[in-house]
């Protein structure tokens, strides 16, 4: 078993200290005619960099450096405004925020899970933005995202995007397999899934090790609430505790991460891992769909991206399928993405506000979505893309719209997801395990630790 929590912390702060990134996006003096809504003074006197703190997915890095340059292009005052990335894995990226402001490190700017917000802005680690949005502006998003991007009625956040993870499969598997996964939203129930992940899970050289892998359940190779915590709340009914996750205190986790339907799913989770006929690595295998090392794989529509770019010449044959669900639970899927964040520790704070606009805005949204190729959280961009309206990308517009519940709210959620995955994690990777046991060991450590949290909402 492995825990990752205190590492996490001491990478986070090398990675400040050393404070590098990929190469920075310089502005250029452009007549373009896009004008930022938030006046900032000119610069083009005495440089500027603006220090930005992003995830290391390579789409999002894209997307970045074109939203950069497209914001250098809109007006001339921003000649000398230089935007520096300071690129970090998914994982690193919520302690690193929070080291970078707890240690008074030099940044203006960051990426954020929707569900996050709540904890920055509890910790005072975020900017309060509202003042910055009219009513209009902040209409122009998806509700969802507008609540996760707000703490106590007070916007905090715009968001780059909207979320839905749905199944994706490589169809060459599948039809040598001769299987036929359904095209609609509701999908097969775990049990369905499961018969197919096992057909599909392939051992060509006979040593005992699968060389094509049933599933990956969950982006990267890590072990997160977005996509894991799906299962343990499916398998509770509807507004039953194991659906809902968490009392309504926001910090209460026994009756809800550890009742039987949840412990039920912990105790499947360990078994695509290390039951008699594992359907998915314990180890997880880096871009293990796209390298075409497994034939499912569990992911927001951003996969199509990474499909794209690495596929151009379309020889990578995919479809899409619903989220597998207990039959005697709720289907699912969480919803909420990444935000834009301006740090307190910034001294451009005008200047931060307006690349934060600029990146959520109309032009900053259709250059991520481009890039990135994820549900937009701006509605007018997701009401005229016309692949919404088309398999495979419709399933995640209604997907959104039909099975989709925020992540558990709370202002713990940062602490809470570090020891779920930590748990998630020692599951699939532990024999022998006395899974109740350990989650139970879970909820103490969780209710522990957002303790200091009780009475947020009064």
């Amino acid at each position: 078993m492995k825990r990752t929590g205190i590492s996490i912390l001491v990478i986070a702060v090398l990675l400040l200290v050393a404070y590098g990134g990929i190469a920075p996006a310089r502005a250029l003096p452009s007549s373009g005619d896009e004008q930022p809504a938030v006046d900032v003074a000119q610069a083009q006197g005495e440089p500027v960099t603006i220090q930005f703190l992003t995830d290391d997915e390579p789409d999002i890095l894209l997307a970045m450096q074109q939203m950069a340059e497209a914001f250098a292009k809109s007006d001339p005052k921003y000649a000398n405004v230089t935007i520096q990335f300071q690129s970090v894995p998914f994982e690193q990226l919520f302690p690193s925020i929070e080291t970078a402001v707890a240690a008074g490190a030099e940044m203006d700017l960051f990426l954020a899970d929707g569900p996050d917000i709540k904890h920055y802005a509890y910790n005072k680690a975020i900017v309060p933005l509202g003042e910055y949005f009219t009513a209009d502006e902040l209409q122009a998003f998806a509700p969802q995202s507008v609540d996760e991007g707000s703490f106590k009625g007070v916007f905090y956040a715009p968001p780059a995007m909207e979320s839905c993870s749905l199944m994706f499969y490589n169809k060459d598997m599948t039809d040598a397999a001769g299987l036929e996964p359904p095209k609609a939203v509701q999908g097969w129930n775990m049990d369905e899934a499961l018969d197919a992940w096992k057909k599909t899970t392939v051992d060509k050289t006979g040593d005992g090790v699968p060389d094509v892998w049933g599933l990956r359940w969950g982006q990267g190779t890590w072990w997160g609430d977005y996509e894991h915590g799906i299962m343990r709340r499916s398998a509770g009914k509807k507004g039953s505790p194991t659906y809902l996750g968490v009392g309504p205190d926001g910090i209460t986790f026994h009756g809800y991460l550890d009742t039987p339907e949840a412990i039920k799913s912990f105790e499947d989770y360990q078994a695509w891992y290390q039951g008699k006929e594992p359907v998915s690595p314990a180890e997880p295998i880096p871009n293990i769909f796209s390298s075409q090392l497994a034939a499912f794989y569990v992911s927001p529509d951003n996969a199509i991206s990474e499909i794209n770019r690495l596929y151009p010449n379309g020889d990578f044959h995919y479809g899409v399928t619903g989220i597998p669900y207990y039959a005697d639970g709720a289907q699912l899927c969480h919803t909420g993405s990444w935000h834009f964040g301006v740090s307190p520790q910034t001294k451009n704070m005008e200047l931060a506000v307006a690349i934060a606009k600029f990146f959520s805005g109309p032009e900053g949204a259709k250059i991520w979505y481009e890039n990135v190729r994820q549900l937009p959280a701006r509605i007018e961009l997701l009401n005229t893309l016309p692949e919404y309206s088309e398999y495979p990308q419709q399933l995640f517009a209604e997907g959104l719209n039909t099975i989709g519940i925020p992540r558990i709210q709370t202002p713990g959620y940062t602490e809470y997801q570090q020891i779920f995955a930590e748990m998630m994690q020692n599951i699939s990777q532990g024999q022998g395990l006395d899974i109740p046991s350990l989650v139970k060991d879970s909820a103490d450590q969780m209710e522990q630790a957002l303790a200091k949290y009780k009475g947020w909402q009064d």
